[in-house]
């Protein structure tokens, strides 16, 4: 059966329409920073959620007859009963949609289902999502999970400290971004990874700012063409940091100018992580809780 899946993020709405096939389409995609103006007496801004309607409403417009399912992750999780409750009513009275917020646990089971298990790599290895609001890090071992937890901290947290992150050239010390991270960061997973496998967009990031990359010759999946060693990725991140245009970023990805506001911030929390965990290997992806959402309905 054809739908429409619509992923909606701390940072972002993402927009999908999935055929009888179970392919998967990219309708839309806006950035809305939902974590940067929510308090916990009022939930999401009223400008934020006019503007949450009005993307869902641009979907649905879209294809009228084709059902809607909502996936409502992280900053959602942390609204209060009532807040959602309004929340969803609204949802219900002006779009006729079921305004779904998914668990932690299932947001994560998505994600790990999303890369799926690769056999060539019979050690540990990561799964991570920097989100807007949340990080999500999922080891896996043989095919099972072995270790998996969520860090509430993530993308937007940086943009929001260090606003500076998203101006055309970013005047800041590395260095104090960085203590930011480590003393933001309360878990960590206990297992040390050589490989990490990062979804949520990362390949088209480093695609964008033209990071040189090499061809995967560790496994074979489609989604998953390259590869960074830890060093290639550091050096590309403080290149990223010191000397490219956000401006020049935003021009290559028009459609969503606004995505890109995040990029240094994702880059810096990739870097934090891939030394914590003793990576030596990156795997850069765009695979999304969309891909796994899909998966689990094969």
């Amino acid at each position: 059966m054809e739908k429409i899946i619509i992923d909606i993020g701390s940072g972002n709405i993402k927009g999908y329409f999935i055929n009888k096939d179970a392919e998967i389409k990219n309708i839309f995609l806006k950035s809305i920073m939902f974590k940067k103006n929510f308090s916990k007496e009022n939930g999401i801004s009223e400008e934020d959620k006019k503007e949450l309607i009005k993307a869902i409403k641009e979907i649905k417009d879209e294809k009228p007859e084709t059902p809607i399912y909502t996936y409502a992750t992280s900053v959602f999780r942390m609204l209060s009963a009532e807040n959602l409750h309004n929340l969803q009513k609204e949802m219900q009275e002006k779009l006729a949609i079921q305004f779904n917020v998914i668990s932690q646990k299932e947001e994560e089971e998505y994600i790990a289902k999303a890369v799926g298990n690769i056999e060539e790599i019979k050690e540990p290895y990561l799964i991570c999502c920097v989100g807007g609001s949340s990080t999500e890090m999922i080891i896996v071992k043989n095919g099972e999970i072995i270790e998996k937890l969520t860090e509430e901290f993530a993308t937007g947290d940086v943009l929001r400290k260090f606003p500076q992150t998203a101006e055309d050239k970013a005047d800041i010390d590395i260095n104090f971004v960085y203590d930011y991270i480590e003393n933001n960061f309360k878990k960590f997973p206990k297992t040390k990874c050589k490989y990490a496998i990062f979804t949520g967009f990362q390949l088209m990031c480093n695609l964008v700012t033209e990071n040189k990359m090499n061809a995967n010759t560790f496994f074979t999946k489609k989604e998953i063409p390259y590869y960074l060693t830890v060093e290639e990725f550091y050096k590309n991140n403080e290149n990223l940091l010191k000397n490219i245009s956000l401006n020049s970023l935003k021009e290559k990805h028009s459609k969503d100018p606004n995505f890109m506001n995040g990029i240094r911030g994702a880059s810096l929390i990739t870097s934090y992580i891939l030394n914590k965990i003793g990576a030596r290997i990156y795997f850069p992806s765009d695979l999304n809780m969309i891909d796994g959402i899909v998966n689990s309905l094969k």
